[in-house]
């Protein structure tokens, strides 16, 4: 299989997996992974890796 169906399928998995474990529709997710990609190496210190699970 093609990355680019790879990344796809993944991107998919992930609004998925949002949806039933935060009850966060597809846009919200969308925006929150843009701040926290703006956020990244910024004045909190976050790094790549603490984007992959949100806080608890």
């Amino acid at each position: 299989m093609r990355s680019e169906q790879w990344r796809r399928r993944a991107g998919l998995d992930r609004i998925v997996h949002a949806s039933y474990t935060e009850g966060l529709d597809p846009l919200d997710l969308a925006a929150r992974a843009e701040v926290a990609l703006q956020l990244v190496d910024g004045e909190i210190g976050l790094a790549t890796v603490d984007l992959l699970e949100p806080p608890r």
